[in-house]
């Protein structure tokens, strides 16, 4: 059984993860789609021929997803659940922000291969724990939930980029690659915050695993 989650969430295009869309892949599946915004992305990225499903617990937000977001089918309900019974294979299926909300990721990540196709792969976009603001902001002794962002209310789960490839070879798979996306400067550099916005110009940004909000996982089952 898992948590209920929140209807807080923006329609997000999640254009970080666009680069990590295998090319030709042409069966895909975006677990947790939210409101649906990815699904705009991949029907972008994948052209019209491809099959693009997406499943998502929140009742209202599977029906804003269902709406003109490039979606061929939004099923209602938790992965993998309410796939009981259905048998298509997926060239990628997609975690974008939805592992660190799960009481166990692992037993979920265990559960995916039967679902891909030979050469399928999973792609997880994950919150880094070490992201340079939480950490400060830690040091000064403060952890505080907010409704979103890597200390989101509903997170269960906390990662660093190591401990996400980790989980990712403890389930069985090759981790093709593992990414930094959405950097400190690049938020600040995009912020409402006309001081942020000089900041992101001048002020120099974390070097290393610190710099990102985001890592992107990419990876394949084992074969034996």
């Amino acid at each position: 059984m898992q948590p209920p989650q929140q209807d807080v969430y923006v329609d997000n295009a999640r254009l970080d993860v666009a680069p990590f869309v295998p090319p030709g892949a042409r069966t895909v599946l975006d677990v947790g789609c939210g409101a649906g915004g990815f699904g705009v992305t991949l029907r972008r990225v994948l052209g019209p021929d491809a099959r693009v499903v997406g499943i998502e617990a929140v009742p209202s937000q599977a029906a804003a997803a269902r709406e003109g977001h490039g979606f061929d089918e939004v099923v209602e309900g938790y992965f993998p659940d309410a796939l009981e019974g259905r048998t298509e294979r997926f060239d990628a299926v997609f975690f974008n922000d939805v592992l660190e909300h799960l009481v166990d990721p692992w037993s979920v990540l265990r559960q995916v291969p039967p679902l891909l196709t030979d050469s399928g792969v999973v792609v997880a976009a994950i919150p880094s724990i070490q992201y340079a603001p939480v950490v400060l902001k830690l040091l000064r002794g403060r952890w505080d939930y907010v409704d979103q962002g890597t200390l989101d209310r509903t997170h269960l789960r906390f990662f660093t980029r190591a401990t996400m490839v980790e989980m990712f070879r403890d389930c069985g798979y090759d981790v093709l690659s593992c990414e930094g996306a959405n950097t400190m400067g690049r938020r600040w550099a995009a912020s409402d915050s006309a001081l942020l916005r000089a900041a992101a110009r001048v002020v120099p940004i974390p070097f290393g695993d610190m710099a990102f909000v985001h890592f992107v996982v990419v990876a394949r089952p084992r074969r034996p």
